[in-house]
């Protein structure tokens, strides 16, 4: 089956929509994007070599099966984030990782002052 990236943009704008709803954002903060393991044959340091080559800071947690891709300083807006979200997302389904959701990274409160 097709990814839905139509269905992932609405999560991603339902999300931040509500994140706004309980608290004020900040203009720019640091982002964690999340990709879990979808198949047993997933190739997690491919993945995450794909994702480098791209310039995204990806690492692999074996301990979780997942792959955590930081993003710095990004501006907390929805063009802002999908245009690091999708390309990560195509990337990670090619060898085997879902989209596993977005936050804000604990470095962001540093971004409220």
């Amino acid at each position: 089956m097709a990814h839905d990236f139509d269905k992932q943009y609405r999560e991603t704008v339902w999300v931040l929509d509500d994140l706004a709803s309980k608290r004020d954002l900040p203009a720019i903060a640091d982002f964690d994007f999340h990709f879990s393991t979808a198949v047993a044959t997933a190739q997690p340091l491919a993945a995450v070599s794909a994702l480098q080559s791209e310039g995204f800071a990806a690492a692999y947690d074996a301990e979780t099966r997942d792959i955590w891709v930081p993003v710095y300083a990004l501006m907390v807006d929805i063009a802002a984030i999908w245009r690091h979200e999708k390309p990560m997302t195509e990337i990670c389904l090619r060898y085997g990782f879902q989209p596993d959701g977005w936050g804000f990274s604990d470095a962001s409160a540093v971004n409220l002052v």
